[in-house]
């Protein structure tokens, strides 16, 4: 491969043959990071604020300044609590509909039947997979109140197409943001922050995301204060002060623990960051290498930054992606399927949800051909090179 020995120069490629490779290197990522961890816990326990607290507080503060949302931060238990939370203190209920892609984790539309409304669900772009305008307009009726966008794998939708959609509808546009955190788009009609775009965002803090705790948390992301102040409450028992209940809420707080180390993570953010863009841009590399296969690398919109949450190629039609996956694991080479089977075909929506007019094809299509490369900050571009050689030593030649 001709790209492969221009990267062996790359600072990070540091790796021997011997080395194994993972799909998501948390420990080595912890390793890294492990006195400033150990001296997180220590002042956790001496001060014993486990449950909200100067550690919460100080956190979505300090998130709320690292990544420019000029908004507010409410923490709360986990990403799918999160996006209940935002259902929830928007109104959404029984009768209501709202539009979900057919493509992303159970969670985004999960919680919209959690709440008694109905999943609508629409299709996807083919080159960037996030939710199709076009068809999340086919998918709105006089019952439609919501649409969810999800940011998918790292980058932004079309918030360009879909925000001044949404409010002209008088749709409330909610973004799934747990894996685009730190994400924002530039286009000509919209600009900022993912998460802050809309009416309200929600994120996810679950230990391989790229703002990771080391157990569960999340938040809810929003310019309102007034929504922020109810998303607080609810996810409070209902509660503004103590034994005071203004309605019937839940229990979905983050605990001090998790937003100390969460602390200690933001100080390294950009870093974090940087390391995924390289790997990224290593794997673009490689895989450009066209005269081999023809694997489709990842589509970046020219409007909205990429953080790489996953890297997802599209394999050529035909291939038998469980054998190849079967094959590259006998390689030393780990792979996922980022998400194998569309929301719309999940037995837990039948007879539950319905589908956009037009169907959700490209959905469908991309479920069946997608695969997930290794990808997290302590990557390498040796690990890269083997990873990619022995995709393209697998596949047949294009």
């Amino acid at each position: 491969m001709n790209n492969a020995s221009s990267l062996s120069s790359s600072p990070h490629a540091s790796s021997t043959p011997s080395d194994p490779i993972h799909m998501v290197d948390l420990g080595g990522l912890h390793a890294r990071l492990r006195p400033e961890l150990d001296r997180a816990v220590d002042e956790v326990l001496r001060e014993s604020a486990f449950i909200r607290g100067k550690h919460v507080d100080v956190f979505e503060a300090k998130l709320t300044r690292a990544l420019h949302l000029n908004g507010h931060v409410v923490g709360c238990g986990n990403g799918t609590d999160a996006l209940a939370l935002a259902l929830r203190a928007l109104g959404i209920g029984p009768g209501d509909e709202v539009i979900v892609p057919d493509f992303s984790f159970i969670a985004s539309a999960e919680v919209v039947a959690e709440v008694g409304a109905t999943p609508v669900f629409a299709d996807i772009d083919p080159a960037t997979f996030q939710l199709d305008p076009a068809s999340a307009k086919r998918a709105r009726t006089s019952r439609t109140k919501a649409v969810m966008v999800v940011h998918l794998f790292g980058q932004c939708a079309d918030m360009d197409a879909l925000v001044p959609w949404a409010e002209e509808h008088g749709l409330h546009l909610v973004e799934d943001n747990a894996q685009s955190l730190g994400a924002s788009w530039c286009g000509d009609r919209v600009s900022g922050p993912a998460g802050m775009l809309g009416a309200v965002g929600t994120t996810s803090f679950f230990p391989s995301k790229n703002l990771g705790a080391l157990g569960d948390g999340g938040a809810v992301l929003t310019r309102d204060s007034g929504l922020a102040a109810r998303v607080r409450r609810i996810g409070n028992h209902g509660a503004e002060r103590k034994y005071h209940h203004l309605e019937v809420g839940v229990n979905s707080r983050l605990d001090g623990l998790q937003a100390a180390f969460l602390n200690v993570k933001l100080d390294h953010w950009p870093d974090l960051v940087a390391r995924r863009q390289a790997a990224a841009s290593r794997y673009d590399a490689l895989l450009a290498d066209v005269a081999f296969t023809n694997v489709i690398p990842p589509a970046r919109d020219p409007h909205s930054t990429h953080l790489f949450h996953q890297y997802c190629v599209l394999l050529p039609h035909g291939t038998d992606r469980n054998a190849l996956q079967s094959q590259l694991q006998e390689a030393g080479i780990p792979t996922a399927v980022y998400y194998p089977t569309p929301l719309s075909s999940q037995p837990a929506f039948e007879g539950t949800a319905r589908v956009a007019p037009g169907g959700t094809d490209v959905a469908h299509d991309v479920a069946g051909r997608i695969l997930a490369l290794p990808m997290h900050t302590e990557l390498t571009a040796d690990m890269q090179q083997r990873a990619v050689g022995e995709l393209f030593r697998l596949l047949p030649p294009a």
